[in-house]
């Protein structure tokens, strides 16, 4: 099983951002943990949950709040977790402490995501990060003497990329002993402030995907998702959801699976404090389950069950070279062309 927690408190609302995410919210904090400890409880009891594999904490800004607000969640859920656990902490690089770093890691933290995106201070700036470079340099000292586990988010096709910034951005990333980068295409959502903005213009229409893929496999990275490589350790949370498998989702906005059923909580923090075990529910068909695995698996190294895809279809893009089979299971040669394929193939 596995275990997502929202923290929706950010100190800044990043223009490309479509997560819910709040600022200026402080009052919240105390209210909004006493009510995510609540939901947890509940779903835990509820869902008799036994065994969770991996749990990410994401946002939102997970260390924008004070870390002793972490302490009876980590006491609470410590004893349902198995051994060898994956737990991973979101953070900004201009708020990372090593007092928070260490009092979480002791609380259970083994895996850090620092939200990086990119290295130039100019490239932040048309981001509206509110970091620079020597606050990644710095939070990287820190990361780097304590913790073995660490990946960063770049984000790409931006205006200001070139392939010979794009280069530098990689030697820096791959520099600071990062195992694990998560690199993605910067997408104007309708439900940004951007995508309000209609500032479509920020993107680059040169297409830096297989370039990045390219670069990254240069300094031994393996791409087994569209946005995931990993010098080693792979996510193993991200893997369960490109795999199907169940889990469950804590706070404000955040999803769940059990079965057939997909569920969110109330995505407004007020309505979440005061109601935390409200869930609006979907109920999955076979079809939708079947589509999902599909669309997940064509993406990932995962891989699909053959016999979910159209078999005179399949033929076509294996004989082209798009699509392999082993183990009666087939697997996209370039992740990049997934989504099209899955589209054909059902």
């Amino acid at each position: 099983m596995h275990l997502y927690i929202h923290i929706p408190f950010c100190d800044s609302k990043c223009g490309y951002c479509a997560f819910f995410s709040k600022v200026n919210q402080n009052s919240l904090i105390t209210p909004y943990f006493e009510a995510l400890l609540k939901d947890l409880k509940y779903q835990i009891q509820y869902f008799r949950i036994k065994n969770i594999s991996s749990i990410f904490i994401g946002g939102g800004t997970p260390n924008f709040v004070d870390h002793n607000f972490y302490n009876k969640i980590f006491e609470y859920l410590i004893p349902f977790c198995i051994k060898d656990c994956e737990i991973t902490l979101e953070a900004n690089p201009n708020l990372l402490t090593k007092e928070w770093l260490l009092h979480l890691k002791k609380l259970g933290l083994n895996r850090l995501s620092l939200g990086v995106q990119s290295f130039f201070d100019d490239k932040l700036a048309m981001l509206e990060r509110n970091h620079s470079k020597k606050d990644i340099i710095y939070a990287f000292e820190i990361a780097n003497k304590y913790l073995d586990n660490v990946n960063i988010d770049l984000i790409y096709d931006c205006k200001l990329d070139s392939k010979d910034r794009l280069e530098q951005e990689i030697s820096f990333a791959t520099n600071l002993k990062v195992n694990h980068i998560s690199a993605y295409s910067l997408s104007i959502d309708s439900n940004s402030r951007f995508g309000e903005q209609k500032r479509y213009d920020l993107q680059s229409l040169n297409g830096f995907g297989s370039f990045i893929r390219e670069c990254l496999s240069d300094y031994g990275f393996k791409q087994y998702e569209v946005s995931n490589f990993a010098y080693t350790n792979k996510c193993k949370h991200n893997l369960g959801y490109w795999r199907g498998d169940e889990y469950i989702g804590v706070g404000a906005s955040a999803v769940g699976r059990i079965k057939n059923i997909r569920y969110q909580s109330l995505a407004n923090i007020h309505k979440y404090i005061n109601n935390p075990l409200y869930k609006k529910e979907e109920y999955l068909s076979k079809k939708d389950l079947e589509f999902e695995s599909i669309f997940l698996g064509l993406r990932s190294e995962v891989g699909v069950n053959k016999n979910l895809l159209d078999s005179k279809k399949l033929n076509i893009v294996i004989n082209e070279g798009l699509c392999y089979e082993y183990n009666c299971r087939i697997y996209s040669n370039d992740f990049f062309l997934a989504d099209s394929l899955s589209l054909y193939l059902t």
